[in-house]
């Protein structure tokens, strides 16, 4: 319930609320619209050009950072767009969002043909919690026929939120699956890696188009709109919720402070600190004054009290 929005005070207290407020959640989150893309029709087929930036991360959780830099610096966003050939049988089967990086429905993941034919060797499943709960035996990828003598994984999660947690050791699984398929690292160009990846959920337009976004996301630098472009460039059919708009944009602040870090630190980890020995703490104590002084005669801005004395509020007022 709502609390009321006047400013007067209750008479069993000698103090008043300084701004009105409410008690309740917010009933949904807020709604983020996702803009047509800027084609480029100059060669008469529509084209979408995306400027991604290095990747710059030096720690390895994302998986080899000498061949993840290779990786995305020999692969520019310049993407064919499908929306005038596209046809609604199109998304039963699964289409390359990268040389190396297909997207699609279950029933790909389980046609043996289609996996040889693209030489699929990675399936990625993405599946709700509560589907795996009620069906166990679906749509685990180790299960089906066409898996035989590829490598598997799933990711599983139920609230939107759950999602970015999860997020970090599935995209490293794939990068280091790339990795042990390469010729050479280095890279030095998509013939290289032999791997091919298949991200997968039971329509191939939601879940897995997630999990795709975050990854051109983290390997690519670019943001959720333009990832989410490239995406249905390629494959047309993908959709989006608002919720998991809101979380790739969340996703899009922690990518930044990621960055932000490791080209801050030389190394890519943030330093560690010095221990302090007994001498500093001696000499510390004769700066103790010094300091207080330093922090007091400093401007500090002030901040507003949520409440106020009632005899103070009708003097203001």
């Amino acid at each position: 319930m709502a609390a009321p929005s006047d400013y007067h005070a209750d008479q069993s207290t000698t103090y008043v609320r300084s701004f009105p407020y409410r008690d309740e959640r917010p009933s949904r989150l807020p709604r983020v619209l996702i803009s047509p893309p800027q084609l480029d029709y100059s060669h008469s087929r529509p084209t979408y050009h995306v400027l991604s930036t290095p990747f710059e991360l030096r720690s390895g959780e994302y998986g080899d950072p000498v061949f993840l830099r290779s990786l995305t610096a020999c692969y520019d966003l310049n993407m064919r767009h499908s929306g005038l050939t596209w046809q609604y049988e199109m998304r039963r089967t699964a289409q390359p969002i990268l040389p190396f990086l297909y997207l699609g429905p279950s029933s790909a993941a389980k046609d043996p043909e289609f996996i040889n034919r693209t030489g699929i060797t990675l399936l990625v499943a993405v599946r709700h919690t509560s589907s795996v709960k009620t069906r166990p035996n679906l749509p685990d990828p180790a299960l089906f026929t066409s898996s035989a003598g590829i490598s598997t994984l799933t990711l599983d999660f139920g609230s939107p939120f759950d999602f970015i947690p999860r997020l970090r050791p599935v995209i490293k699984a794939i990068n280091d699956h790339l990795a042990a398929t390469c010729s050479q690292t280095p890279s030095q160009g998509m013939l290289d890696i032999r791997g091919r990846v298949l991200v997968y959920c039971e329509s191939g337009n939601e879940r897995s188009m997630v999990l795709i976004a975050a990854y051109l996301m983290v390997m690519f630098g670019i943001d959720p709109v333009s990832a989410i472009h490239v995406i249905q460039s390629q494959r047309y059919s993908v959709i989006t919720s608002a919720e998991m708009n809101n979380v790739l944009f969340d996703l899009q602040e922690i990518i930044k402070a990621e960055r932000q870090v490791a080209a801050a630190s030389p190394s890519g980890l943030p330093p560690r600190p010095v221990k302090r020995n007994i001498d500093y703490m001696y000499d510390s104590d004769d700066d103790a004054g010094l300091e207080y002084q330093r922090c007091d005669s400093a401007q500090v801005r002030e901040g507003v009290a949520p409440f106020a004395d009632v005899d103070d509020w009708v003097v203001k007022a």
